[in-house]
């Protein structure tokens, strides 16, 4: 009868242990799924932001297009005012003769 006392109260002890890991093992998963949360959060605002600078670069990339463009007629516009300043220059060496 005592031997049966003994493996009861060695059996308990083993349970209280267990129920003490597994209370540690709730914990850690309960924070563990906090960070898990907090994460998910951080990563929804950094995928906004990056939506965000996309639009952005994708306006200025628009801009620049558009800049450059217009960068080429102004080109050919000092292009052509330079020929036609080259022929007045011709034309008043001309007149000097």
């Amino acid at each position: 009868m005592e031997e049966v006392r003994k493996v009861i109260g060695e059996i308990e002890q083993k349970i209280a242990k267990l129920r003490g890991s597994m209370e540690n093992v709730k914990s850690e998963n309960e924070t563990l799924k906090s960070e898990i949360d907090l994460l998910a959060e951080k990563l929804k605002l950094r995928e906004e932001e990056a939506k965000e600078f996309k639009v952005k670069y994708d306006d200025l990339s628009q801009k620049s297009d558009h800049s450059g463009s217009s960068n080429v007629t102004d080109e050919d516009q000092n292009a052509q005012i330079d020929a036609l300043v080259r022929e007045i220059d011709d034309c008043i060496g001309r007149l000097k003769e």
